[in-house]
């Protein structure tokens, strides 16, 4: 009876739209009543939540984000794609797309991919004769590499949670994205085929290195990150605070950083961080609760006597993870069902570094998808175009990632190539 109400509180709630964060307390609240727990037990709970010294990194990531958008980084990561694909056909929306993937190494956030590359290439777009729905779809679909190129905060989270090297998680998530930014760049190209947009002329070589050296110090970020972290000079969390430091020198150096620009950098960080956190400390309730009412274990038990074959499971995981991601903040998603999948997937031998990516993936295709896609809203608000619009002509993206979810899925190496390496 508890568990049916609790998830009958909760899909109650988020059919109404009421916020995931509320939706996850409330169903908390009712299960602690039904089960006669102390409501003390909540304010434990989220304590033991943030207490965790790699938490630390996602307001630190948000933050080095911030600054580098606000200090004019996501301008200098755009020209310097430009430069390398403005020139082919449907070059502003593979613009659009590389850049996502450059700043995605920057902020590690979605959200903030969509808006700042967004911001960046809505009105070139426009002006060169790209239908304003596909501008937007392009600009959410691009930002799904914020999820997954390091420093990802989902795959930080996973980390948290499982006790799996962030380290690792970080240096697996480098091949999936390339992946899928070659792949979202082939697709634009595809579709803008029929597209009736201006070409933008080849720069020259000249231009790729004017561009380049303008955007050396931001791309030089994930390298110093990745480096400091498997060169055993800093941890993940320390990364992110080197990483904020070496925004903030950077910025200064290009001029575009004020004082007040950065208070509004900070305020949004902050703003971000509450978000993220709130949703962490509910979505841990939520976890706790449903773990000591033997919730996992028996769905772990239940998918592990359904298939002996962990390339079926991992079928299942995906087709449950992608039906999730359309409901459910992926944040919330990773820490409440990490607690239910991970078991499983260890009881078959699954690579549990592959498997926080496949996860990541996952929930990050759920952002481009109806009813809650937050790329989608965003893409929406910068763009001025419906949601009904935008999701009429997404549909190939989403086709298109859910092919690159099987490969990374079914084809290991494209994740554990680069931490076998560096083992």
């Amino acid at each position: 009876m508890t568990t049916t109400a609790i998830f009958l509180v909760l899909l109650g709630l988020m059919s109404i739209r009421t916020s995931i964060a509320v939706s996850l307390g409330m169903a908390s609240l009712v299960g602690l009543l039904l089960s006669g727990i102390d409501l003390e037990i909540i304010v434990q709970r989220m304590v033991a939540t943030n207490n965790s010294f790699p938490l630390l990194a996602i307001p630190f990531f948000i933050l080095a984000g911030e600054i580098m958008s606000t200090g004019g980084m996501s301008r200098r990561l755009v020209d310097f794609a430009g430069s390398l694909v403005g020139h082919l056909r449907g070059g502003l929306g593979a613009v659009a797309i590389l850049g996502s993937s450059f700043f995605a190494a920057l902020s590690g956030s979605n959200a903030a991919t969509v808006a700042a590359i967004g911001g960046v290439m809505n009105q070139p777009m426009a002006e060169k004769g790209y239908r304003p729905a596909y501008t937007a779809s392009t600009i959410a679909a691009a930002g799904v590499t914020g999820m997954i190129i390091p420093p990802s905060i989902l795959l930080i989270l996973y980390g948290v949670v499982t006790g799996v090297s962030i380290a690792d998680l970080f240096l697996a998530g480098v091949g999936p994205g390339i992946l899928i930014c070659l792949s979202l760049l082939f697709l634009n190209w595809f579709i803008t085929r029929r597209e009736n947009v201006e070409k933008v002329p080849f720069q020259g070589i000249g231009e790729i290195f004017r561009t380049f050296r303008a955007a050396i110090r931001p791309l030089l970020m994930p390298v110093i990150i990745l480096s400091g972290i498997y060169g055993g000079v800093f941890t993940p969390t320390e990364a992110a605070v080197v990483a904020v430091g070496y925004g903030l020198l950077a910025s200064f150096l290009f001029g575009e950083l004020t004082f007040a620009s950065l208070y509004r950098a900070f305020l949004r960080a902050v703003v971000s961080s509450a978000v993220v956190m709130f949703i962490m400390n509910c979505a841990g309730v939520f976890a706790w609760l449903i773990t000591i009412n033997q919730i996992p274990q028996g769905i772990s038990a239940f998918l592990a006597s359904a298939t002996a074959s962990p390339l079926v499971y991992l079928l299942f995981v995906n087709l449950f993870l992608i039906f999730v991601g359309c409901l459910m903040n992926a944040a919330a998603a990773i820490v409440i069902f990490t607690s239910i999948l991970y078991p499983a997937a260890m009881s078959f031998g699954i690579d549990p570094v592959l498997f926080g990516i496949i996860m990541a993936v996952n929930l990050s295709i759920g952002t481009v998808t109806p009813p809650l896609g937050v790329d989608l809203f965003i893409a929406s608000a910068i763009t001025k175009v419906s949601m009904e619009r935008i999701v009429a002509v997404i549909w190939p993206y989403v086709l298109i990632l859910i092919v690159d979810l099987l490969l990374i899925t079914y084809f290991p190496p494209i994740s554990t190539f680069l931490v076998n390496v560096f083992k």
